[in-house]
């Protein structure tokens, strides 16, 4: 009787990729490929186009936008002489190094989700708390620049309309890539700065709270991740942060005179059948 064989096949990370960044990557896209199935499978055709700008523009930015925050974090840490972040990998600008999965299936998903928090050793600072709320505010300061990018990248825009020959369909998608950039942005700075644990705003506010209540502060922050996961399931985070996203999305339209006004002005010169 012949002999019976098995052929199993690896697939083999290409070359420079870490083991573990491959299985991880293997592992979100094959969920990610499945579930994106299922979701086209079930859409019309109207939220079909809805879904390829969602995917083409919103996740893209929003990646590019948790692995800077959380690069930032590990920036500053190894900056001030905590080497924590080096050896776990997060001293990278590779997604895959950042990426968690849950967090990410919610993030394509859902429109909500999150990457891995950076580690840190306070021991390894010379002056712990004041090195912890530097650490804290990397984060979110690098979301507020890039959103400060994206605002330059659409005064660019409005600036460039005399100049280059572009229809309307393609300075459409321009500025809703600069639109996503500033409001993602904005609003990741502003989600985290909330002074709810484990978000980096906790770490800030307990920077400056004195010491007869931080027992009670380390009280409130066993409760604080269940308080976060209601907001958002009710709908409270929207409530919270949309009013502050929108005035800091007009501030900074403001602050580069206005090109959201200048676009539209060229875009509604355009007949509807143009676009």
């Amino acid at each position: 009787m012949p002999n019976n064989f098995t052929r199993i096949y690896k697939f083999k990370p290409p070359g420079g990729m870490p083991p573990e960044s491959f299985n991880r990557l293997l592992i979100i896209g094959s969920a990610i490929l499945f579930l994106f199935v299922i979701s086209m499978a079930l859409q019309t055709t109207g939220s079909l186009i809805n879904s390829a700008f969602y995917y083409i523009f919103l996740v893209p930015v929003i990646l590019l936008s948790l692995t800077i925050h959380e690069y930032s974090h590990a920036m500053m840490a190894d900056f001030l002489g905590d080497p924590t972040p080096r050896r776990m990998g997060r001293l990278s600008l590779n997604p895959l190094r950042h990426l968690e999965l849950v967090g990410t299936l919610l993030l394509f998903f859902a429109g909500f989700g999150w990457a891995k928090p950076v580690i840190v050793d306070p021991a390894n600072f010379r002056v712990p708390r004041r090195a912890m709320l530097s650490v804290a505010l990397a984060g979110p300061f690098s979301n507020f620049l890039l959103a400060i990018l994206g605002g330059a990248l659409l005064k660019a825009l409005a600036e460039s309309l005399s100049v280059l020959a572009l229809s309307p369909t393609s300075v459409l998608l321009l500025y809703k890539l600069c639109e996503t950039i500033i409001i993602i942005n904005i609003s990741l700075a502003l989600f985290n700065l909330l002074p709810i644990p484990p978000l980096d705003g906790s770490r800030i506010t307990s920077y400056f709270i004195p010491n007869k209540y931080r027992l009670q502060y380390r009280q409130f922050e066993e409760l604080a991740p269940m308080l976060l996961l209601i907001l958002f399931a009710i709908g409270g985070l929207g409530v919270i942060l949309s009013p502050a996203i929108n005035s800091s999305f007009n501030a900074l339209n403001e602050l580069f005179g206005n090109p959201v006004r200048e676009i539209g002005t060229y875009l509604m010169s355009f007949k509807a059948g143009d676009m």
